[in-house]
């Protein structure tokens, strides 16, 4: 395979299927390792935070590219999403300055495809940890502005 290719693969649910991505997402974190390891997955929801579906792929250097090949595969359409990484956890205060930083380009990536995100949860087989939470600790966690603009025009 070359190192141009994003393999990703994705669950999206089946007609009638409802879950809350902001109710069920501590539970998506803990099973993250199912894909396998070292994997970054996105899990994609309206703006209520209904589930919409999940891509996943090997974690890429740098990121955005396997982040981008996730929305590209199943995001489009989707109001938000929550990217959750097989990473070391490291116990103890987080580096706010490079989570942030890696958490502002995220964002902007999913901007670009009209996509709010919501949060960076680095996931391990003992910890996970919330990168919306470490920053902003008393802000409200799913964040998705109500409207959005698109273009000029209201969607």
């Amino acid at each position: 395979m070359s190192d141009d290719l994003v393999v990703v693969e994705g669950v999206v649910p089946a007609r009638g299927f409802k879950t809350s991505v902001r109710d069920e997402v501590w539970s998506y974190a803990l099973d993250q390792r199912a894909w396998g390891p070292r994997r970054l997955t996105v899990v994609f929801a309206d703006r209520r935070g209904t589930f919409r579906g999940m891509a996943n792929c090997e974690r890429t250097d740098p990121f955005t590219i396997g982040l981008s090949a996730c929305i590209a595969y199943l995001g489009r359409g989707a109001a938000a999403a929550v990217v959750l990484n097989d990473e070391e956890v490291r116990p103890g205060p987080a580096d706010l300055d490079v989570l942030g930083s890696r958490f502002g380009l995220a964002r902007s990536v999913c901007a670009t495809a009209g996509i709010h995100l919501v949060d960076w949860i680095a996931c391990d087989d003992e910890n996970f940890r919330s990168t919306r939470m470490a920053i902003d600790p008393d802000g409200e966690w799913w964040d998705v502005p109500r409207h959005r603009e698109v273009e000029g025009e209201a969607r």
